[in-house]
């Protein structure tokens, strides 16, 4: 049984968890987000909210799942939570994670795994794996120390405690804090700017990130003669290098949000 919900919303998918009270992670939530994000790759979407009914974005597992659960059983459990994880990192669109109320363990993994995070004001954050004698087996550890330094990472994990966005937000975790009342408007509408926005270039730079985060930035710079040279043949490119050509740089500044980007 799928714990998510999805919805179109023009060219954003927007999922949402439907797993009260606390939107515990089962095999149901991830299987609604893998069915997401495939869903919306099938559909064109060009870009993502995942968000969460409830008073909370998640309280992270459920623990039930580890009880008397074998090393094997438990590689075989989080090889499908990182093939969901990975499907996130791999959606050819920008992904946001609008969080709310509290964000912990696999919640933050999944908020981590999104490209960009908008917090409501008052949402609190943590990874409390080690509470349980666990660690973060979606990644949390890693990719918190991409976004905040391995020092900062190893601070919130060994610790298990929980932050203020305020805090996560001044060591570059999430993006944005913003009123609880306006957190769904406000994720929507970043993504639907973003979707209106140049998408394969936008993927082009998703790639380029993570294959930087990888390999370092010198084996990147390889990879970027094929994996942004193709955007010179979209339309996309073309169709906005001729505005500015034509209108002047100036003109074609003020006038940007007018620029029709297909996503071709």
């Amino acid at each position: 049984m799928s714990h998510t919900q999805y919805e179109a919303i023009g060219d954003v998918a927007v999922v949402t968890l439907t797993n009260p009270p606390a939107n515990l992670f089962t095999a149901g939530v991830m299987s609604g987000l893998a069915e997401g994000v495939k869903r919306a790759r099938e559909e064109g979407r060009r870009a993502m909210v995942i968000q969460a009914d409830g008073p909370l974005f998640s309280g992270g597992a459920d623990v039930s799942l580890f009880h008397g659960t074998s090393a094997a059983q438990g590689r075989d459990l989080f090889e499908e939570g990182l093939a969901v994880i990975g499907a996130i990192e791999d959606a050819p669109f920008p992904v946001i994670s609008a969080v709310h109320g509290m964000c912990l363990a696999a919640g933050l993994e999944i908020a981590l795994a999104s490209d960009l995070v908008i917090a409501a004001e008052g949402t609190r954050f943590a990874q409390v794996e080690a509470l349980i004698g666990a660690t973060t087996f979606l990644g949390g550890a890693y990719r918190l120390a991409e976004r905040c330094g391995s020092a900062r990472a190893l601070e919130i994990t060994f610790s298990g405690q929980q932050y203020t966005a305020e805090a996560f937000e001044r060591w570059n975790v999430i993006n944005r804090i913003v009123p609880a009342d306006e957190l769904r408007e406000q994720a929507l509408a970043w993504a639907q700017k973003l979707a209106k926005g140049p998408t394969q270039a936008h993927a082009a730079t998703k790639r380029l990130v993570q294959y930087s985060l990888m390999y370092g930035p010198r084996q990147a710079d390889r990879y970027l003669l094929d994996a942004a040279t193709p955007l010179f043949e979209t339309r996309d490119m073309q169709h906005a290098v001729g505005l500015m050509l034509s209108e002047g740089s100036r003109a074609f500044l003020k006038n940007h949000d007018d620029v029709v980007f297909e996503g071709k």
